[in-house]
């Protein structure tokens, strides 16, 4: 395992590299408000790759946002090809994880990145609204920006209060939480503090609507693996019909498990991965 810096246009990367540095490359971007930690369970299960695990910006060791500013869901598809191509990485292996599963559907769909194979998990997509909310959804976050409300730093006594905290904020086994907070807590003199962005808890100015996500799905040229947990609370095996309808070569895998399966049930989860690889 070691830890590697890269240098965007905009922020300066953390994140931490596993495996074989000679060895077909796998770039993997966590959810909100995890970390790079997110794929150290399964990036185990991978000797023969290079399996990188980045940070978003906000998120774990990587920059945050310069002060007076705000996170737009968009400038993540921006951040993946930049890290990309500072990689200097071709027909790589893409694999991400909800949020970052959502901002790889995106990329994927520019083809703006020469991308072997495409691993998503429980995500296929960002959230989506009907056109007629865009007024409101501005609405909110604008008066959210410039009144926030109970957006205060938090401070834990201990780790342990830490991991408790972030349990009830996720379906995931403690082992796995206690991976997360290991990268995303930093001692202050308060107390321990979560390294993520407070900034990131604002909504979005606004959302995509569901026939701009199709025609993102419908550009994506690349094979993809689509990894669903049966007792996920976000159903997407049921919603996003068109959306799978419309990725040209996708295969869905449903196992058992949670939101993040693929930290509490690595060994599972990489043997799917590893024959849709190798297939």
């Amino acid at each position: 395992m070691l830890p590697i810096t890269i240098h965007t246009k905009f922020h300066s990367i953390e994140g931490i590299e596993w495996g074989n540095p000679h060895g077909a490359p796998i770039l993997a971007f966590h959810g909100w408000l995890d970390n790079a930690n997110s794929f150290a369970p399964l990036a185990k299960f991978f000797p023969n790759y290079r399996f990188i695990s980045i940070d978003f910006p906000g998120h774990g060791k990587s920059s945050h946002k310069p002060e007076n500013t705000v996170y737009y869901f968009a400038e993540y598809a921006l951040e993946v090809v930049s890290i990309a191509q500072a990689l200097g990485l071709e027909d790589f292996i893409l694999m991400a994880h909800s949020m970052g599963a959502a901002v790889s559907t995106l990329v994927a769909g520019t083809n703006l990145l020469k991308i072997k194979k495409l691993v998503l998990i429980e995500s296929l997509g960002p959230l989506t609204n009907l056109s007629e909310s865009a007024p409101d959804i501005l609405s909110e976050a604008i008066k959210q920006i410039l009144h926030p409300r109970g957006k205060k730093e938090t401070f834990f006594p201990d780790m342990e209060s830490a991991v408790s905290v972030r349990m009830r904020a996720g379906d995931m086994k403690k082992e796995s939480a206690e991976i997360l907070m290991e990268r995303g807590i930093e001692k202050t003199h308060k107390g321990l503090k979560p390294r993520r962005d407070l900034r990131l808890h604002y909504n979005s100015f606004f959302r995509y609507t569901e026939e701009q996500i199709v025609s993102f799905c419908s550009r994506i040229d690349c094979k993809t693996l689509l990894i669903l947990g049966d007792r996920s609370g976000f159903q997407i095996a049921e919603k996003y019909k068109h959306r799978k309808d419309a990725v040209k070569h996708l295969t869905e895998i449903i196992l058992p498990g949670g939101h993040h399966l693929h930290m509490d049930s690595p060994e599972e989860v990489s043997n799917v991965i590893i024959d849709f690889l190798e297939s």
